[in-house]
């Protein structure tokens, strides 16, 4: 038994092997809007402590988290058209679909379809993939190893387990989404497993109600915390042409919401250097969210301003040290 859970586990567990479980490639449209709708929002707090990049001890340019493959225009290009075809000001409430979670909090870094850029970054397919008895059975059967419906399910179980542990506590360069409610790890899961093409995702699709501070909250913590520390300084043009990011709460006290509007939708060059010179600048732009989701984002920076990392005691007495700088 325990040789077969290992043989399952690593072909199904972390495989960045394209197809190797049975089953088509990731997808990266959309399933049938859900009929099933969840309540369970809780209440929002404010993003803190470095980001990814920094707590990693990674440069932007060396890193695949975070980037969209996409770069705003020139800084002599003309500025293009783009007529609003979002509300700037999402509505009281909304509802998300799991494809709305992952696209606000996984796909900077796993990509539309799941499939992550390795070996930086680890694909999500096979590992939820291997959540499913029916296509653990199927991998088993097709390496020559077949085992029983029950075990399939301890097996499904198991993994579930270690890619909901994963979700709420992070690994070794992810990040921990423990800002994530019951309903949304749920209508998420749900999503993760129709990208997946596990049988009968597509039933299990649900909707969550959602205000815009929540919203704008999954935006900041899931993609623009990845690359902007919290807290910090403005950083002068000198500074940004060595590398260094604006915060988060630096962002809202320098630029208004149509400035962020622009740069994160489009993008807009940015003075670099002694020579004060305009530049495309290095951050991609984001056109898969929209003008109202970018809203609530700065608008939530501002009604919960971020703070620094907390601080931590030893167990033993010691130095207060800032969570995440060590």
């Amino acid at each position: 038994m325990r040789r077969y859970a290992r043989v399952v586990m690593l072909a199904a567990g972390m495989s960045l092997a394209a197809g190797t479980f049975v089953g088509t490639a990731g997808q990266s449209t959309a399933p049938d809007m859900p009929s099933v709708i969840r309540a369970g929002t809780v209440a929002a707090t404010p993003v803190s402590g470095p980001g990814s990049l920094r707590r990693l001890g990674l440069q932007l340019q060396h890193s695949a988290m975070g980037w969209t493959g996409r770069l705003g225009p020139a800084a002599d290009a003309a500025p293009p058209a783009w007529p609003r075809a979002t509300p700037s000001v999402l509505p009281e409430l909304s509802l998300l679909t799991g494809a709305d979670l992952y696209r606000l909090n996984c796909r900077a870094c796993h990509r539309a379809d799941g499939r992550g850029a390795p070996a930086e970054i680890l694909s999500v397919i096979d590992p939820i993939r291997a959540t499913s008895p029916l296509m653990v059975r199927e991998r088993m059967a097709a390496m020559g190893r077949p085992i029983t419906a029950a075990f399939a399910g301890e097996l499904a179980v198991g993994a579930r387990e270690d890619v909901l542990k994963r979700l709420k506590n992070g690994g070794e360069s992810m990040p921990a989404f423990d800002h994530l409610s019951r309903a949304e790890i749920d209508a998420l899961f749900a999503y993760l497993e129709w990208l997946a093409s596990v049988p009968g995702a597509d039933r299990r699709q649900l909707r969550v109600a959602e205000p815009a501070s929540r919203i704008g909250e999954h935006l900041v913590k899931g993609t623009c915390h990845i690359c902007h520390d919290a807290t910090g300084p403005w950083p002068g043009p000198e500074a940004l042409l060595d590398g260094v990011m604006p915060s988060l709460s630096s962002v809202v006290g320098q630029r208004t919401i149509d400035d962020v509007l622009a740069k994160v939708r489009r993008g807009k060059p940015v003075i670099l250097g002694v020579a004060r010179i305009a530049y495309r600048g290095r951050m991609p732009v984001f056109d898969y969210v929209s003008d109202g989701e970018v809203s609530a984002a700065y608008r939530y920076l501002v009604a919960y301003p971020p703070q620094p990392a907390p601080a931590r005691t030893a167990p033993r007495g010691g130095l207060v040290v800032a969570a995440g700088t060590r």
